[in-house]
């Protein structure tokens, strides 16, 4: 019953981030802060083979990868979080490696997501323009939202959760062409 609760409370939570409106004169930091809070969501709705992690309390991988937009307020965001057993640590690198032991990859804008497909990294992009990401960030009508390429999630191992695909702005699904 706990875990129905906790799955419970991290949907209304999630849900609730898509209710949060920027201005459109806001700063970065509060696009950034509503980026952080979802990245260190994401993984609740994500499930990763059993070959991912090392061990049973090996920690789930959060890394930010080239230019690192977020400062702070993702080490904030991911302090003493945990997922499925496994606490949330946060990585930054400069370049991206399929055998750097991420299971979320942040792309900053000076990466491609070439280096990481099929890696079984949930790779997070900040915009569709750079974007070849499983979840590409995505600024409409002032809110901080998201597009899902469920295909690509399937070719690096991972099944994304129907309530993670339902609050996407778009989900490509699995068996699309490219």
């Amino acid at each position: 019953m706990a875990a129905v609760t906790r799955r419970l409370l991290c949907a209304t939570a999630l849900t609730g981030l898509l209710t949060l409106a920027a201005p459109a004169d806001a700063a970065e930091p509060l696009e950034y802060a509503v980026k952080a809070a979802y990245l260190v969501k994401f993984p609740f709705y994500v499930d990763w083979p059993p070959s991912a992690f090392s061990a049973a309390a090996a920690p789930l991988n959060l890394c930010v990868i080239g230019d690192d937009p977020f400062g702070s307020l993702l080490d904030d965001a991911a302090a003493g979080q945990q997922v499925q057993g496994h606490p949330l640590a946060v990585r930054r690198m400069k370049t991206a490696s399929r055998d750097a032991g991420c299971h979320i990859a942040f792309l900053g804008n000076d990466v491609r997501a070439d280096a990481l497909r099929g890696s079984g990294a949930l790779v997070v992009t900040d915009a569709l323009a750079t974007g070849s990401g499983v979840i590409n960030f995505v600024v409409k009508d002032n809110r901080v939202r998201f597009t899902v390429d469920d295909e690509l999630a399937a070719q690096n191992g991972l099944a994304i959760s129907s309530k993670l695909l339902n609050v996407a702005l778009s989900v490509k699904p699995r068996g699309a062409t490219r």
